[in-house]
């Protein structure tokens, strides 16, 4: 996942590593603290591999990362792969890149987290239902407060998911012109 996020960052420029480990601390981002022990290895792999160029910025002994063609490629396939949106951490990167995808692949990536979501609430409210018919005395106060809790949490989630598709599908939709003020309508629009 580190590699997602340092191909993401990059995306928008090119950066020295410091603040590259800056940016995936900061607020915008969020998404974690990392070591340089962590994230060096990182960009050396990333260049490895072809994704990532460096090069050294203005006069400064600093080396600056860059994406190449291959990283930008490899960045938006990583970005659009349908398998990633189970993991909370996984799907949470992927919202925050979701500028980079195209209306119809952010609307799938979100429907396929949403579906993960609805067999995953499916599944609690069987297996809570199973064990209170398994076993005849009452669960104690904390174990059902946890699990209603986890449930209630996913109810959220699909609730905010079901939001942000339509919100998707809004965007997309057509828009009526409107009307000067005071003028009347057409037949058309009665």
């Amino acid at each position: 996942m580190l590699d997602f996020a340092i191909l993401g960052i990059l995306t928008d420029g090119p950066m020295h590593g410091y603040e590259l480990k800056r940016v995936l601390a900061d607020s915008e981002h969020g998404f974690w603290t990392v070591s340089f022990g962590s994230l060096y290895p990182a960009l050396r792999r990333l260049e490895k591999q072809g994704f990532v160029s460096v090069g050294t910025g203005g006069g400064s002994r600093r080396k600056v990362y860059q994406l190449t063609p291959e990283g930008k490629a490899y960045f938006q396939e990583m970005l659009e792969e349908p398998g990633s949106t189970d993991e909370e951490r996984a799907f949470t990167l992927k919202l925050a890149f979701f500028r980079y995808l195209d209306p119809d692949s952010r609307i799938g990536v979100l429907e396929r987290r949403r579906a993960h979501l609805t067999s995953r609430l499916a599944e609690s409210r069987k297996s809570m239902k199973d064990s209170a018919n398994r076993t005849k005395r009452r669960m104690d106060d904390y174990t059902l407060a946890l699990i209603n809790r986890s449930m209630q949490s996913t109810e959220a989630d699909i609730a905010w998911l079901d939001e942000l598709i339509e919100n998707e599908r809004a965007a997309r939709r057509p828009r009526k012109p409107r009307r000067a003020r005071g003028t009347t309508p057409e037949p058309n629009e009665i």
